[in-house]
């Protein structure tokens, strides 16, 4: 009985253990590679129009979450943000947002990137389109 306790006890370490993804990766914000998939520079959309948000993101280490958000590139003043956890190398964000602004504005979507063993600044990766009436 008592080999099998220790048995036990040495496989459910084990199986601990192998459970833990560590990235002991240095890391490098400039291989974070976001593509935005729907959107081009300088693109014109009008309210009631839905601005999609999709981009493709990778990098060679673990990618722990994606946050997006959409604001005027004068004032700042944001219009939309969301955001999601990934734990992934790879990640196809897909979301949008319905332009009910009543100015003609530039807006900059951002797309934020947080890396694993990353305590500095994440990656950040910008597109401007415009708002028109």
């Amino acid at each position: 009985m008592k080999k099998f306790k220790n048995l036990l006890v040495f496989v459910m370490i084990l199986f601990a253990l192998s459970c833990q993804k560590k990235d002991n990766m240095p890391v490098d914000t400039t291989a974070v590679s976001v593509l935005f998939t729907d959107l081009t520079y300088g693109q014109v959309f009008h309210k009631g129009e839905t601005i999609p948000v999709n981009a493709l993101v990778s990098y060679p280490g673990e990618i722990v979450g994606v946050y997006a958000d959409i604001s005027d590139s004068a004032s700042g003043t944001l219009f939309y943000e969301d955001n999601a956890d990934t734990h992934t190398n790879n990640f196809d964000f897909k979301r949008s947002w319905v332009d009910t602004l009543s100015d003609a504005t530039t807006l900059q979507v951002k797309i934020t990137v947080f890396l694993a063993n990353n305590t500095s600044k994440p990656a950040e990766r910008v597109i401007y389109v415009k708002s028109e009436l």
